[in-house]
């Protein structure tokens, strides 16, 4: 049995953690599990595997939230943003595959301080949100993604901005994440960043992902989110913070 599972990594416990509070609010804010996994396993493991691993999960649970979200979403709108984000995608990951590693965990980290301030701090964007706002969003959520995996943030923030329902919202980010998951697969293959012991880790923990996705989107559905936004941006704030400190008492 232990010759079964010797493709996974170290701390394994560690990484069932982060992924059931990943999940968990992944399925109730429709976006985040990225900024809460991907600087802690970059920390602890590398950015190539934190952001292989975390897409590798993402694909069942983003089938699951995506015949969730595409039932209340606006479509004919969120479409440039989505296929100006998708092809971005690749641009960011050349800066992945060419920055030093210590360089790649710091910018995750101060992005991750910045977006939770930004976010926690309720600002929204004051003018009308047009199709060239929606398509420079998506070019920024791309690059974002691609470098650090971390492409969530700018593309919520515009879509929060629309005046639009919370369902509607929620519903949105849903649609472009699923767009975000499918060209970040594509790109990382392309790069050859997939290997076998990730792509094993992520299917045996997979499951797990999902289960807290679920538990996520009831929670959201029973209860709002008047509470669990105020935790969920301190939780991130924290993350962020002992990142960033871990990173320069490793240099």
């Amino acid at each position: 049995m232990e010759d079964f599972f010797n493709f996974v990594p170290d701390n394994y416990f560690l990484i069932v953690i982060v992924v059931v509070l990943s999940g968990f609010l992944r399925g109730f804010i429709g976006f985040g599990s990225g900024l809460l996994m991907i600087p802690i396993l970059s920390y602890f493991y590398s950015p190539i595997f934190a952001m292989v691993f975390n897409i590798v999960i993402e694909i069942p649970a983003t089938i699951y939230l995506t015949f969730i979200g595409v039932k209340k979403s606006n479509l004919k709108e969120i479409t440039p943003m989505m296929l100006t984000m998708m092809l971005t995608i690749p641009f960011g990951t050349v800066f992945l595959v060419s920055i030093d590693e210590q360089v790649i965990k710091t910018l995750m980290s101060i992005l991750l301080i910045f977006f939770v301030i930004l976010i926690g701090s309720g600002w929204r964007i004051k003018s009308t949100i047009t199709n060239h706002v929606l398509t420079l969003g998506g070019a920024i959520s791309g690059l974002m993604q691609g470098a650090t995996g971390m492409g969530g943030p700018p593309y919520v923030t515009v879509l929060l901005s629309k005046d639009d329902s919370d369902e509607v919202a929620r519903a949105n980010i849903l649609v472009i994440t699923s767009g975000l998951v499918i060209s970040a697969i594509i790109s990382l293959y392309f790069f050859g960043l997939f290997t076998k012991n990730i792509l094993l880790t992520g299917v045996i923990t997979a499951p797990l992902y999902v289960f807290s996705t679920y538990i996520g989107t009831r929670f959201f559905n029973v209860s709002g989110n008047k509470y669990y936004r105020n935790s969920s941006l301190i939780a991130l704030g924290i993350v962020g913070v002992a990142t960033l400190i871990g990173v320069f008492i490793q240099n």
